[in-house]
Order: C-alpha cells, then sequence, then structure tokens
C-alpha cells in the first residue's frame, strides 16, 4: 500500500516539501510514522482535510492496465494524464488512481 496526494499541499514537517495531486507520499528518502500518515489522511491537520489517500498496489496498477496513462516515457519514468512525471511503474499507477478519483 501506498498514499498519495490528492490535493496539492506543502508538508510543514519536511521543510515545505510541495506534493502535487498524484505524487507518491512520503518523498524518497524520507520515513514518515503511521501517525502523521493518519494525520495527513484525516481532518487534523492545518489543511483541516484528508491531503494523501491510501491506495492499494493491485488496484493502482488495475487502473493503469485499463488505461493510456500512466505513459512510459523511458527511463523508468512514466507520464501522467495531468502531464506530470513519476518514477516507478507501481508509483505512477497509483499517482494516476488518484487523479482518477479526483475528477
Amino acid at each position: 500500500m501506498a498514499d498519495v496526494a490528492i490535493v496539492k499541499f506543502n508538508d510543514g514537517q519536511d521543510n515545505k516539501h510541495g506534493y502535487e495531486v498524484g505524487d507518491v507520499f512520503p518523498r524518497e528518502g524520507l520515513d514518515v510514522s503511521e501517525e502523521r500518515r493518519e494525520e495527513l489522511r484525516g481532518k487534523n491537520n492545518k489543511a483541516r482535510k484528508p491531503v494523501i489517500k491510501e491506495f492499494k498496489v493491485k488496484e493502482a496498477v488495475k487502473v493503469a492496465e485499463d488505461s493510456e496513462f500512466p505513459k512510459h516515457t523511458g527511463g523508468g519514468y512514466y507520464e501522467l494524464s495531468n502531464g506530470a512525471k513519476v518514477q516507478g511503474k507501481e508509483d505512477a499507477a497509483q499517482a494516476e488512481l488518484a487523479l482518477k478519483n479526483q475528477e
């Protein structure tokens, strides 16, 4: 399972690192507690609304298989339907699922 940004936000506990819709949370190289994840999945945060959502990898990959996005662009990178580029097939599939759930 992985968390994906469902709204654009800056993480105040990570030097205001910016997340766009579809970005995998946390960014690569950052460890985050389950408590922090729950805070961002709920309404008990600065935005007062969920900013990330947990997705199952299988669910995300299924969506990707049924869609033209994410598109493999080479070098392990994939383009999402919003034009963003994500490294890794599973991360790209999860990000695309987050975008589709926003529609």
